[in-house]
């Protein structure tokens, strides 16, 4: 991925903390917060309003200390997340994600709502929890220190409550003030935009999930960020699959984010002087519907629909038994026809003069004439023939094909180069579109 780029770029992969994500750091430390505070007693509720990641590190500290958790979720989110809160014993409200921040359907708002309406209940609150970045002040802000012996430059990390990049960026600029602290935000989030004119504006939906925001968190401390860097969802979900593919692992997301902000900031520094360290915040198990899903990118237009030219199904049809182009001369008998049609098992024929289609035999039409009268099976083709197949251009799109072919026209001559190359069926149709090989 760094290829071409001194400066060395380490990321901290937090796919390997128990719940699989980078917020199991401020799931259990919320929860001892509140029962230090007597705010959750045993037998308790924890509410939490979660893109997932939070609620799967409060259910297995829940699950252990024997609370029961309620889960508000927007319904953007991987339905591998849902379920997998649901394994571990929580209950899981689908919320709507295109709604104002205040609307009583917002994830965050029902949340406190429901944490209101039960007694022995804490709203977790990470948006707004001073827990939160502090956790990772005194996590995972020392273990960066630590871990590069100091020599850490530039800290690049996509805030989505803003807990990890607030209290790891504070830590490491108190260890020294020369370090950079680098915000990825995916386009469609506020923060970008507050952080320059400290205006709250409206955003807009955005695929990647549990980073960036429409509503301003007091977990983010604008203080600490020095440049905010903005990345498309196509960007992001795209490098997502790049770092899977070219250095083996497996992330979510939101990490595509950090990357794309990751290799800018070191294409920047220029120099191996420079150390960037970035976040892998969570497993890539949680999107294998959507981010790992190719289907889902074309829907979304982040994966390019491939352009799949006639020719290729010529070319696909190569392993099989039957030449390239099977046809009949206009003055060929009905039996030759069908002996043809027998031998490549075929159930259509062009008929072609001097290389110029004429015509079309069937197989089902041709049987049925000579089973009323046997002595069609004589008769040259330029008889009983039907009218010729169209004739369309190797490099023209299947789907502009699709629409071309019908019952009643089963099959297109494929002209290269000038002259007649071959045959396509429904049938060699539906196959590519079936994936049928």
């Amino acid at each position: 991925m760094t290829q071409g780029i001194r400066t060395p770029v380490y990321a901290k992969a937090e796919f390997f903390n128990p719940g699989g994500s980078v917020k199991d750091r401020i799931g259990v430390a919320m929860i001892e917060a509140a029962e230090r505070e007597g705010r959750l007693r045993p037998g308790g509720v924890i509410v939490e309003a979660t893109s997932g990641n939070t609620g799967v590190g409060l259910a297995i500290a829940a699950a252990v200390k024997g609370y029961r958790c309620i889960f508000t979720m927007p319904d953007k989110m991987s339905q591998e997340k849902a379920r997998l809160l649901r394994a571990l014993g929580a209950e899981v409200i689908i919320t709507p994600t295109a709604v104002p921040p205040d609307h009583p359907d917002n994830y965050i708002v029902k949340g406190r709502a429901i944490a209101a309406a039960h007694q022995n209940a804490i709203f977790a609150d990470q948006h707004y929890n001073p827990v939160n970045p502090e956790v990772h002040y005194r996590t995972t802000g020392p273990e960066i220190w630590e871990q590069t012996a100091g020599r850490v430059t530039h800290f690049v990390c996509a805030p989505g409550t803003g807990g990890t990049v607030s209290g790891a960026g504070r830590y490491l600029k108190e260890r020294n003030p020369k370090i950079r602290v680098i915000a990825g935000d995916p386009v469609g989030s506020i923060y970008t935009q507050y952080a320059k004119t400290k205006q709250q504006t409206e955003g807009y939906p955005y695929k990647v999930e549990g980073i960036g925001g429409d509503k301003i968190p007091t977990s983010l401390h604008w203080d600490v960020i020095d440049e905010w860097i903005s990345v498309t969802d196509k960007d992001a979900i795209l490098m997502t699959r790049r770092v899977a593919r070219e250095e083996g692992l497996f992330v979510g997301g939101s990490t595509g984010v950090n990357v794309v902000a990751a290799l800018e900031v070191a294409r920047r520094a220029g120099g191996t002087d420079a150390l960037v360290v970035t976040v892998l915040c969570d497993t890539g198990e949680r999107y294998l519907s959507k981010v790992y899903n190719d289907e889902w990118l074309r829907e979304n237009q982040i994966l390019e629909t491939e352009r799949v030219a006639v020719a290729q199904l010529l070319a696909a049809k190569n392993g099989s038994a039957a030449p390239p182009l099977v046809s009949v001369a206009p003055s060929a008998t009905v039996r030759q026809a069908l002996n043809l049609m027998s031998t490549y098992n075929v159930s259509q024929l062009p008929v072609l003069d001097s290389g110029d289609g004429v015509g079309a035999v069937f197989e089902q039409l041709l049987m049925a004439r000579a089973l009323e009268d046997p002595a069609t099976l004589d008769q040259p083709v330029e008889d009983v023939m039907d009218p010729p197949f169209p004739v369309v251009d190797a490099d023209l799109p299947v789907d502009r094909l699709s629409a071309l072919l019908s019952r009643e026209t089963p099959a297109a001559l494929v002209r290269r180069d000038g002259k007649i190359a071959g045959i396509v069926t429904r049938y060699d149709v539906l196959h590519q579109l079936a994936g049928i090989r």
